[in-house]
């Protein structure tokens, strides 16, 4: 009990006393620490023009607060538990009390007396209130002086009005005041004769059970409060300690003591004070108030940057379609492109609300791009030239090409490959890299095309039919177009036959269907005009001399 009485003084005088002399001496130092409750802003805009130097003595004096507030806590704390011992005490005494009371006969039996229990039971009861009393009315006064310092705290404050932990810091004080009542009735009952020695161990052991637990009540309502001027301290401790890095300050001291001290240990076999503990927090503008703001913010701001991405990404896709040169893939890529930056951006400023570090995030994202990057260097090269295929568009899905050494049609594409199908039905992934590296033909990338043939006839045939023959089977193909006119010359004597050329033009998908009706028109005409198709047909000489049986040569010409 006494222990109890006497760590209970002492926190609510570390409350009422305010900061420590450390904390005055570095304070006297310090240009930023008259206000601990300044607006983040404001202290901001105060340590700006500060040199390195004088931001180390600003830094010293705000974490010196700092100190004070977890010694603060921390003999709130060693408070709670005291507490917790002293209910176990009072309730496992009074149990004792009652097992002997109930043993032990309280009249004496035939010729002899007993000594009786109840005159040393009740000397101890009335010992106990006697000093419960003494003991409540210090903390009383104290009480009074913690509640007087928060309505003036509040008074002088800019809100004027008070905050959540400090009316639970005044009502709990209250209810101390009110068990003071209960002490009195029980030290009246404790004369009463009438009243069972059991019933008094009782009733006394109640009411010191239940000023213990508002006494607990009254520091966890404190403690809440020192906890939510602890987050506001390491607030403006971060701010002091952000912009001493950003003059070359060495910080690593200081947030390794933040992260030492910020932590919250819960006792899970404390009920009360776990649910103190989270309801005070939640209820804290420093705590479960400013954290539900910044996740309503996160996710306001997440839904904006999602509808402004998509917002963007429809632009960009129209801004596509104007231009009508580009690819239809290029008009997803960009459209897509937007609207993932737009979705990063924002995700980056959502994170910010949630008060973490946005620095070393993008930092981060920096080295691991770098580290992907010299990684993934074959897939970048692919990347990169899918995007220059895309932006200079040599062809498209649906076109017929020859890349990559591959021949066939482009079924779809990619900005690291292009898939194409052969003629044959083969499907084959071409790297994009090893596209735009060789030569790119598009067969099928104008409208029109120009069919190429040859006609071979014998030297001996006519050339002005043979000419005409081949104009009029050109000229009456349903598909052949007009313009450009079509080229038909003699325009080769070769070993075995004079050659024509035949080159009418036709639109791209009539290509084939040209080539192959002309050649077979051509073969049937020819035939009917008698216009010989010539062969390859070499003439062979064989030289030979002739021998007699005699061995003499004979001479042509000779008798």
């Amino acid at each position: 009990m006494r222990q109890l009485m006497g760590v209970f003084i002492v926190v609510i005088i570390a409350l009422t006393a305010g900061l420590g002399l450390g904390a005055e001496a570095a304070a006297s130092k310090a240009l930023t620490v008259s206000d601990p409750t300044i607006p983040v802003e404001d202290l901001e805009l105060l340590l700006k023009p500060l040199r390195k130097e004088q931001l180390v003595i600003e830094a010293e004096a705000w974490f010196q607060l700092l100190e004070d507030k977890v010694r603060q806590i921390g003999l709130t704390e060693i408070g709670v538990k005291n507490t917790n011992r002293d209910i176990s005490k009072t309730k496992d005494e009074a149990k004792d009390k009652i097992e002997q009371i109930k043993k032990e006969p309280s009249a004496p039996e035939q010729g002899a007396e007993a000594p009786s229990t109840e005159p040393k039971v009740e000397a101890e009861l009335q010992k106990s209130v006697e000093a419960l009393k003494t003991k409540s009315e210090e903390v009383d006064q104290k009480v009074r002086e913690v509640t007087q310092a928060v309505v003036e705290n509040a008074a002088n404050g800019k809100d004027q009005e008070l905050r959540a932990s400090d009316k639970e810091v005044m009502q709990s004080a209250e209810e101390v005041e009110a068990v003071k009542a209960k002490l009195d009735e029980a030290a009246e009952q404790l004369e009463q004769a009438d009243v069972k020695l059991e019933d008094k161990v009782k009733q006394i052991a109640d009411v010191q059970v239940e000023l213990h637990t508002k006494m607990k009540e009254h520091l966890l309502a404190s403690l809440n409060k020192l906890r939510e001027e602890q987050t506001s301290l390491v607030d403006r401790c971060n701010t002091v300690i952000q912009a001493l890095k950003s003059k070359g300050g060495d910080i690593g001291e200081y947030e390794k003591y933040i992260a030492a001290v910020t932590g919250i240990k819960v006792d899970v076999k404390d009920v009360s004070a776990t649910k103190s503990l989270v309801v005070g927090w939640l209820k804290s503008p420093e705590g479960g108030i400013r954290w539900g703001w910044n996740i309503v913010s996160f996710i306001l701001i997440i839904i904006a940057f999602r509808i402004l991405s998509v917002f963007l990404g429809g632009m960009t896709r129209h801004a596509m379609k104007i231009h009508k040169g580009s690819s239809g893939l290029l008009k997803e890529f960009f459209g897509n492109t937007v609207s993932k930056v737009t979705m990063i951006i924002g995700f980056v400023v959502a994170m910010s609300m949630l008060g973490i570090n946005i620095g070393p995030l993008v930092a981060g994202i920096g080295a691991i791009g770098f580290i992907i990057g010299f990684a993934l260097q074959g897939t970048l090269n692919n990347f990169a030239a899918g995007i220059m295929i895309l932006m200079h568009r040599p062809y498209d899905v649906g076109d017929v090409v020859t890349a990559g050494g591959v021949t066939g049609k482009v079924v779809s594409m990619n900005l690291n490959t292009t898939t194409i199908t052969t003629f044959d039905n083969q499907i084959v992934v071409v790297p994009n890299g090893s596209i735009w590296g060789g030569v790119i033909t598009n067969i099928t990338g104008s409208s029109t095309r120009r069919v190429d043939m040859k006609f071979g006839i014998s030297y001996s045939d006519d050339l002005d039919k043979t000419q005409a023959v081949l104009e009029q089977i050109v000229k009456s193909h349903p598909l052949v177009l007009a313009d450009p006119e079509p080229v038909i010359r003699m325009h080769e004597l070769g070993d075995s036959s004079v050659n024509f050329i035949c080159r009418p033009w036709s639109k791209t998908a009539d290509y084939w269907t040209v080539y192959w009706d002309i050649t077979k028109a051509v073969k049937e005409q020819f035939d009917q005009q008698d216009i010989s198709i010539p062969f390859p047909q070499r003439d062979v000489h064989i030289y030979h001399t002739g021998t007699d049986v005699s061995g003499k040569a004979a001479h042509a010409g000779q008798d």
